[in-house]
This record gives structure tokens, sequence and C-alpha cells, in this order.
């Protein structure tokens, strides 16, 4: 299969998903990359995905919202409207993602029955797991990767990703205590020593 690749011309660009030309409106081009990137490194074929798809029938609240791509698990899937495997939301890369971007893409995808979703801005890309049966109320856990085309076939690999929770990297950890540090030392005009008193009482606190 031809390597698919995005398509640009007097301020528009092509959304094969759709099969019309947009408007490249920065998020549109992070979309489009997106689809690209899940088309030539993953596997999916244009016919089992869709872009900008009602999650319910309300029109209310976030019933009325649309998911940026969802992602089904045959083309047979999508077109007997079951649930989704994957639903992905865009932001453009000048936008910092934040957690309630998070937050809004988990109930695009839990209201579908989609088991992964991610968010991206193309400078950042993260992906979780969707948990279901309880109302979701905070996100789920982050995981390492979503599943290839090939890999959607099989259930073991399936929960295998589901159950890769990314861990605390300790250069994550790092960022956070200086962040820490440099906050109680701002606010509190303490001096540097005394900042990591403080943030040592709760590192160690029982």
């Amino acid at each position: 299969m031809d390597k698919l690749e995005i398509q640009q011309k007097d301020g528009k660009i092509f959304a094969p998903l759709t099969g019309k030309w947009l408007i490249e409106t920065p998020e549109e081009l992070v979309r489009q990359d997106y689809i690209c990137k899940l088309v030539n490194e993953y596997g999916y074929l244009l016919d089992q995905m869709a872009q900008e798809i009602k999650v319910t029938s309300s029109s209310r609240g976030t019933g009325s919202a649309r998911a940026d791509i969802v992602i089904w698990a045959s083309v047979q899937d999508k077109a007997d409207q079951k649930s989704p495997v994957i639903v992905v939301e865009c932001k453009a890369q000048n936008i910092t993602i934040k957690e309630e971007d998070y937050f809004q893409g988990q109930n695009y995808a839990y209201y579908s029955g989609a088991k992964f979703f991610i968010t991206t801005n193309e400078k950042e890309t993260k992906y979780f797991q969707v948990v279901h049966g309880i109302l979701p109320k905070r996100l789920g856990n982050e995981i390492v990767a979503i599943p290839t085309a090939k890999e959607l076939k099989n259930n073991k690999k399936i929960e295998e990703l589901l159950n890769s929770t990314k861990a605390f990297e300790r250069d994550e950890f790092a960022k956070l205590l200086f962040a820490c540090h440099n906050i109680i030392r701002n606010n509190d005009k303490y001096s540097p020593e005394m900042a990591f008193d403080e943030i040592s009482k709760i590192l160690f606190i029982k």
C-alpha cells in the first residue's frame, strides 16, 4: 500500500476520512498528520476509521461532542456500528495539553465503548486505558502504547497493552520535586535549604 501523505493547497488540507478539503487550522493539521501515522506506522485502513464522530445520540453536554479520530477493530465492525477500539483527541501544536484535555478524551472513549484513547498535539502523545464499569471521574492509567492493526486481532496482546501502565520515571520525579521546591521557596520566601527541608517532611511522612 502506498504511503499516505498530507495534501495541502490554498489554505486547505485534504481529509481522506471525509473525502473533503477542509480549512487548514492548526488542529486540523495535527489530526491529518496523526491519521497518516495511524496508516503508515500502525497499519490501519482508512475504511476502519472516521473523524469528528458523535459519541452518543444526545445533543446536549458531552453527548454533543465529537471525537477527532475513531478507530474500529475492522471495516465490518465500523459498518455494523459496533463500539470502536480507539478514540483520539487532537490539539494544535501551540496548545499545552492539560489534564482536562485528557479527561475530555477519556469521556469520548468511555461513552463510545472504546478500550484505548490517545491525546496528541504532535509534539506530545500519550496513551491511556479506558476504565469501564465505573463513572469516569478520573483519568485511566497511562500506558506505553496502543495496538497495531494486526495486534487488534490478538486478545492476549490487547490485554498486555492495557496492563502495560507507564512507570513514573526518575526524570519526571526529579522535575516534580524541583517544581515543588521552587513554589515553596518563592511563595513562602524560604531559603533553598529551608524549602528542601519542607519537601523532605512531605517525602518521609508516614
